[in-house]
């Protein structure tokens, strides 16, 4: 008797109990990516949600392993590269390259 009440919870339709319909469904939502977008950094640095960025960029997991590519082989080969290359060449955010570009030193 209670595997058949446990069942036909399982199995019976309530449609009162369906709260997705109420759900915005976030990932139709469009959004211009962030690649195309020209950017100028001075911009950005005085900006209040810098420090934000920053920090959101580098507690991705693989933010250490990409700043390491990038601060070895792709920026001293070209120093002079923007956010927007350094993203479409690692296939992260501008915001994740512009972190890398932020914390690299050159060396001497």
């Amino acid at each position: 008797m209670d595997a058949i009440l446990k069942q036909s919870r399982l199995t019976d339709a309530d449609k009162s109990k369906d709260k997705s319909k109420d759900l915005p469904n976030i990932r139709s939502i469009q959004y211009e990516s962030g690649r195309t977008i020209d950017i100028d950094v001075a911009d950005f640095k005085g900006h209040p949600l810098w420090k934000i960025l920053i920090e959101t960029a580098r507690n991705n997991p693989l933010f250490a392993g990409n700043a390491g590519y990038a601060h070895n082989h792709i920026i001293p080969e070209d120093p002079k590269i923007t956010p927007k290359e350094l993203a479409s060449k690692l296939s992260i955010t501008v915001g994740e390259a512009l972190a890398i570009l932020e914390g690299y030193e050159p060396k001497s």
